[in-house]
Order: structure tokens, then sequence, then C-alpha cells
């Protein structure tokens, strides 16, 4: 039964869940406090110019996963040119899949969420999880993630960041500040429009791991990030290192279809992040708990909606189409539908566990891609 002392709401904000996370005085690129950054790519290659200045003045390697418009040929031309940056690229094949990476969850969203909320074509959720995987067999112990439309990291904010994990706060991930253009949602895009307070929480575009800790994976679904360092985060081992980043903007609302993709994730992991909030595990998402957090979700689509003549009037109509079909989709979604996906994600959780115990070790980057059946980019990939 949900406990009557607290109502039960969506947040505009998780701030509070952050950990402590405080890096040494003193940090030297010769700590070898960073063994890689990775980039999970998907546009051109142009787009890559930060991240390849920044891993040369870091002096690291540089990871780049490649699909759809990020062509690896065009990549290794790219990083031809700065010789002085070590780097592996691999292109990730479209719809790429690997026993290590067949999740019940993956499977349920395909076979059991209306059609109208699956809508989500993202590729990566899985790439992540392969720079997870490489760094655990390579006996990798620190890695950051950074997202190709990720901007403004310096050097020291990095090593900074990456050097917070562990530590005196424990923590096991630590993000730094997205500025600028907010990391949201559509809906919470669109709230703020609506001149509503709307937070925003670390997440896996700007991302340290501590790779020899245990660690989770990254589910095939929106707010990703979110469930990866949910028991993190339970456990007071998320943190912030307080540095800044910046994200190219976009905009949220060009596409209805972005909103209603977005809307199971985003239930999901706001309602277990709502519980967080409250001392209370994803034990206590039980149907009664569900069917409360949907109606007060609907309340925060309607509220928008009837607001929406405070919004900007260039983004108005597309705003509220895109919220109404957010609202459409989360008609389809049911209390039931939400305790299977929890149950199912968390039976993933273990099988994830034994298979972090059972990964062997490799004694190269190409070796351990070479156990997820992927290779480096070939040279001549760069002259086609």
């Amino acid at each position: 039964m949900i406990r009557r002392r607290w109502q039960v709401r969506q947040r505009p904000t998780h701030t509070g869940l952050l950990g402590r996370a405080t890096a040494p005085d003193a940090i030297s690129q010769a700590n070898g406090v960073l063994d890689a950054i990775i980039v999970p790519t998907a546009r051109s290659a142009d787009n890559l110019e930060h991240a390849i200045t920044l891993a040369r003045d870091a002096k690291t390697h540089l990871v780049l996963l490649c699909s759809r418009d990020a062509d690896p040929g065009e990549v290794l031309k790219r990083l031809d040119s700065d010789e002085s940056t070590a780097a592996t690229v691999v292109k990730i094949p479209d719809g790429y899949t690997h026993d290590l990476f067949e999740f019940d969850t993956t499977l349920w969203v395909k076979n059991k969420l209306p059609g109208m909320c699956a809508v989500r074509h993202s590729d990566l959720s899985v790439k992540r999880n392969i720079g997870l995987v490489v760094a655990r067999m390579l006996d990798w112990k620190r890695i950051f993630f950074m997202d190709d439309d990720i901007r403004d990291v310096t050097p020291t904010a990095l090593l900074h960041t990456v050097s917070a994990l562990g530590g005196d706060g424990g923590c096991r991930s630590v993000g730094m500040a997205v500025t600028g253009f907010p990391d949201n949602s559509v809906v919470c895009h669109a709230r703020r429009e609506t001149k509503r307070y709307q937070g925003v929480f670390v997440s896996g575009s700007v991302l340290a791991v501590d790779t020899k800790a245990s660690f989770d994976f990254f589910p095939d679904i929106y707010n990703e990030d979110w469930l990866f360092f949910y028991r993190d985060t339970a456990k007071g081992r998320l943190g912030s290192s307080g540095r800044t980043a910046t994200q190219l903007p976009y905009d949220p609302f060009a596409s209805p279809q972005r909103a209603a993709g977005q809307e199971f994730g985003d239930v999901i992991a706001e309602g277990l992040y709502a519980l967080l909030d409250e001392d209370l595990g994803s034990e206590y998402a039980t149907a009664e708990y569900w069917n409360q957090f949907l109606a007060d979700r609907k309340r925060i689509l309607d509220e928008i909606i009837e607001k929406s003549d405070t919004a900007p009037q260039d983004i108005r109509e597309k705003m509220t189409q895109a919220v109404s079909t957010a609202r459409m989709c989360l008609g389809e979604i049911q209390p039931d539908m939400c305790v299977d996906y929890v149950l199912r994600w968390r039976r993933d959780l273990g099988q994830w566990e034994t298979t972090l115990k059972q990964l062997p070790k490799a004694a190269s980057i190409s070796a351990a891609l070479g156990k997820l059946n992927l290779a480096p980019a070939a040279a001549e990939d760069a002259m086609s």
C-alpha cells in the first residue's frame, strides 16, 4: 500500500538526491585518472571536433562509437589530421545486437508498449553498454561518457569530474551540469516555457563512471541514464562535480513524435525518482502507486496545455501539439504496465550482474571489440 503521509506527484527537481563529489586538491594528467573518453555518435564527423581536441589535451584515449550519420571513414580522415589524439573508431551496424545486451525490458518495449508510445528509434543505450563492457574487459578504472552534441568541457573540468569518483563521497558516477540549453524532455521544456520551475538533473551526456566498481546497464528506453544510475542515486553514490558543459540547442517541439517516444520512459524514471525523494525504493512502485502517479502526470500535461498561452507565441502551437501527443500516449499507459516493466528491469539488473562477473578479460581494444562481434574501423574506410 502507498504511504498516505505524502502526496504522490512528479517533482520539478531531484537535485536533493545528488551525493557529495569532491575531487582531490591536486589533480594531474600523470595520475592516470582517466582511461578513455567514450562518445556514442550519430552525427557527422565535424561534430566530433570538441571531443577530439578534449581527448588530445587531456592525454587520454578516445573511443568513437559511430552509427547513422557518423561515417567511420570521415571520422578517420579527421583523426589523421590530428595524429596526437589516440583514438579507436568503431562502426555500430544498424540493428546491432549481442547476447550480452539482450534484455527482457528491450523485448517488453517492442512487444508490449502501445505502438504510438514505441516510436523512439535510438541506439544510444547499446552504444553506452558497449563502452561499459569494453572498459570492464580491459580493466579500465574510469571512463567519461560524452555525447557528440556536448561542448565547452575543459580539460580541467573533465579531470576534476573524473577524479571525484570514489573519494570521501564514495560516488560511482559523477556528472557535470549542462548549462545554457537545458537537458530536458519535451514535457519538461514545455513546463519551463509555461513559466513553471523545471530543474535539470545529471545526465549520461557528461558522465564519469567508476568501471572497477559495480555498475548497471543502460536500458533501451528514454531516460536510460536515470535508470543506469538509479541504484547509485538510491545509495547516495551519484554526484555532481559542480563543473559545467553546454549542449547544442535544438527545437524540442519540432516533431510531436519526440514527445510520444519519450512519454513512457519519462513516466518510469520520474515515478521511480519521486519515490527516492521520499526515501522509498522501487519495491514501492505498486499498481496503486502508478495509478496515482499517472493521474498526477496527466495533471501536469493538462496544466501545460491550459497555460500554453503563457508560452512565447512563436512556439505555442507546436508546443501544444507535442504535449497533446504525449497526453494521448499517456492515456495508453496503464499502472500494470509500469509494474511489469519495473519488475522486468529489476530482473535484468540481476542478469547484468552475472554478465559482468563472467566477462572475459581482453589484452587490447581490438580483442575486446572482437568479443562483441565488432572491430575498429580500418584505414581503408577513410579512403572510400
